[in-house]
């Protein structure tokens, strides 16, 4: 049953697709009011809880703990993410990592003096981290948590805000367990990016259930009464990521979202009709020795490292001294 848009109050939806990425049953919808692009039906909180709690991690990363080269990868990311905010992040405090995944960030974030609290759904992934990072984390979803009102200075929500399925009453949870003048980094996947860079048919996810570009982020963030911080927003431009504080102001106009949604059903209409998918950037071929490059890094650092822990500790030995250069 199609539902009403929670980020524009349109009722109409538009079918985009019936399969997800593995060719399993599963409606997706575009909203005509504003482009977000949903899962149909929304799951409920229970099947969410036991998804999470066990499936998640094996079904979409192929795993039960993160390889190697997908450990040395992610830090290899994060160090160049805290490198470009580093004047975020060089603040300090006491910091929320909600979905913490394999634990880089948290790992990272102690290491240059941040007091990380870490919470991750699945029992596997929070388990791997306490067992080869030494990480406390304990697991559990964000409705599981019961934190006191302006208890962070900063809260992650990297690759989290897509599962969630009220996400504006999720928003605005988390914005009142900021303190005064404390972020909100939020990161999901561009849908409108993926729908270009993806092979057709391997877009869309069960726990993936609201689907954003930069437009439709934005806009949820300003209606939970966040808006993007002065000093990022330029860095942060044309991205599906930013940083964001409490106030008023940062949801779209009705014509500007009507535009968007036109943008996405281009977007989705070219993904459906295309053999094969346009590269990130530059060409095919640059991309294939791109790709080759960085799997021959990853092979290096695996071999001389051995273990998720010493690449971790390499990584966030590499980190301070970036960050002390400034």
């Amino acid at each position: 049953m199609v539902q009403g848009c929670v980020l524009c109050g349109a009722t109409g939806a538009e079918v985009m697709s019936e399969r997800d990425r593995h060719g399993k049953p599963l409606v997706t919808v575009l909203c005509p009011g504003c482009g977000v692009v949903r899962n149909d039906p929304v799951p409920s909180e229970a099947e969410l809880t036991e998804f999470y709690r066990r499936d998640y991690r094996q079904e979409y990363k192929g795993a039960a703990e993160p390889r190697l080269r997908q450990v040395w990868r992610n830090l290899d990311r994060l160090n160049r993410h805290f490198a470009e905010f580093g004047d975020i992040y060089g603040k300090g405090g006491d910091w929320l990592d909600l979905g913490s995944g394999s634990g880089e960030f948290t790992f990272l974030a102690g290491r240059i003096g941040a007091r990380v609290t870490a919470v991750e759904p699945n029992e596997g992934y929070a388990e791997y981290c306490r067992a080869k990072l030494d990480l406390t984390v304990t697991t559990g979803r964000m409705e599981d948590c019961g934190f006191a009102p302006a208890s962070f200075d900063l809260i992650r929500l990297s690759h989290v805000l897509e599962h969630m399925r009220d996400p504006l009453a999720s928003l605005g949870t988390l914005k009142g367990w900021l303190r005064p003048g404390g972020v909100i980094y939020i990161e999901v996947p561009d849908i409108e990016a993926d729908a270009r860079n993806k092979l057709r048919g391997r877009l869309f996810h069960y726990g993936h259930i609201y689907n954003y570009n930069p437009v439709t982020l934005r806009h949820a963030a300003g209606l939970a009464g966040l808006v993007e911080l002065p000093q990022t927003a330029a860095r942060s431009a044309g991205r599906c990521s930013g940083f964001f504080t409490a106030g008023e102001g940062g949801t779209a106009g009705a014509e500007a979202l009507a535009a968007n949604a036109e943008r996405m059903r281009a977007a989705m209409a070219a993904h459906n009709a295309r053999t094969l998918p346009e590269p990130a950037e530059g060409t095919a071929a640059g991309r294939f020795f791109r790709t080759l490059a960085a799997r021959l890094r990853e092979a290096r650092a695996g071999a001389r490292l051995k273990t998720h822990r010493a690449i971790a500790e390499a990584a966030a030995g590499e980190l301070r001294q970036v960050l002390a250069r400034g």
